[in-house]
């Protein structure tokens, strides 16, 4: 993945597409986020969604494009020459059309119009149902959203759009990356997709798409992901547990026959391991011991789902109702939302999001932007809520 990210920047000729396929808790999207810090310090930029089953599959890509312009917005300060340079380039990509495509990205609006009171475009929006534009994209609104690519991605920004759990994915969004990925001005561009390979078949519409990307001259490189082997176990747990590897065979081959070397499962068992008191850092040895033959019995769901929600039903109902609103928020949230979903006037939000990045169910993105730390947290928060509730 980082001779693809690498060949990105320094050539750039043509779109690159990296495929990741591996099953929930594999490590995917881990993988991915390696590449974050090395895109930075090169002066690129990181667009990224989230598909969730059975939610608008349709407005994943605007959404994406919208929080990112939204944190650009925030920086705009920073360096207002930069902007202003983003600005033209978006303006001369996307010309007559931009306010159609304002309309369904509002914060590409904020940029465009910023410090400009009296643009036009400025004024587009109102009274109009932006909601409802977004589902309603159809071929020049994908052609503009694939110029709108172009005009971020170059050779001083390279770009990486990351989409996520593409098995989900909308007929429309995979119109749009093939177009993107086929399109001979878009230079200094990385597309990264994940998905769950064990849903994705030969009539899959994602199997189709790539087909077609391939057969128009695209390179498609797929990298799978499993379960990790027991050598890597051993080696995360000497390393949780600040133990020599020698000592740590016997838990580790435990943890990964029960486990199956799902990375994410791994983790949270682990965790589970030291809350349930079978696994706890002595005082008198001062070092990590555990209790071997109790792991050994302790039964576990081969279900990662399940097994976060027994770990929340653990939680104070308080804390339980918390997480079940915020599965309702979807894959990423801000602070602002969160409030007004949970509506307690003695509600700290802080001390509550404290607990969960603690816990490890949530990941901070930027400012006061959160995101679940899984798909399969967020699914094992979702089914705390009682059927007929949801």
């Amino acid at each position: 993945l980082m001779d693809l990210f690498q060949s990105v920047i320094v050539l750039g000729d043509q779109p690159t597409i990296a495929i990741i396929a591996g099953g929930p808790g594999t490590g995917k999207s881990t993988l991915v986020n390696q590449i974050k810090k090395p895109l930075e310090e090169k002066g690129g930029r990181f667009v990224e969604g989230k598909f969730v089953n059975f939610h608008q599959p349709d407005v994943v890509l605007t959404a994406a494009l919208d929080t990112f312009f939204g944190i650009l917005f925030d920086k705009s300060r920073d360096n207002p020459k930069q902007m202003m340079l983003l600005r033209w380039r978006i303006h001369d990509a996307i010309g007559s059309g931009s306010d159609a495509l304002l309309n369904i990205i509002p914060n590409l609006q904020k940029l465009m119009t910023m410090g400009d009171e009296h643009n036009p475009s400025s004024h587009s929006t109102r009274g109009y149902n932006t909601s409802k534009r977004r589902g309603d994209i159809g071929i020049r609104m994908k052609y503009l959203l694939v110029k709108l690519i172009g005009a971020l991605s170059h050779r001083s920004h390279p770009l990486v759009l990351f989409l996520d759990d593409l098995q989900w994915a909308d007929a429309m969004t995979l119109d749009v990356i093939r177009m993107i990925m086929t399109d001979p001005d878009i230079e200094h561009f990385l597309f990264i997709g994940c998905y769950r390979d064990s849903e994705v078949g030969l009539a899959h519409p994602l199997t189709s798409s790539l087909n077609d990307i391939q057969n128009q001259g695209t390179n498609v490189i797929t990298i799978k992901l499993g379960q990790i082997e027991k050598e890597c176990v051993n080696s995360l747990v000497s390393d949780a547990l600040c133990l020599p590897p020698s000592l740590c065979v016997r838990l580790s081959t435990v943890v990964h026959r029960k486990t199956g070397g799902i990375m994410l499962f791994v983790l949270k068992f682990l965790k589970s391991l030291n809350e349930e008191g079978l696994l706890w850092f002595s005082m008198s040895s001062r070092r990590w011991e555990f209790d071997l033959n109790r792991i050994k019995v302790r039964e576990i769901s081969d279900d990662v789902v399940v097994h976060m929600t027994n770990q929340m039903n653990r939680l104070s109902k308080r804390m339980q109702a918390k997480l079940k609103c915020c599965a309702c928020l979807g894959p990423c949230f801000d602070t602002e939302i969160l409030r007004k979903a949970i509506r307690e006037t003695d509600f700290n939000i802080n001390s509550f999001l404290e607990s969960s990045l603690e816990d490890g169910f949530f990941q901070h993105i930027v400012d006061d932007r959160y995101k679940w730390a899984h798909d399969q947290v967020q699914q094992a928060a979702y089914e705390l809520i009682p059927f007929a509730s949801r």
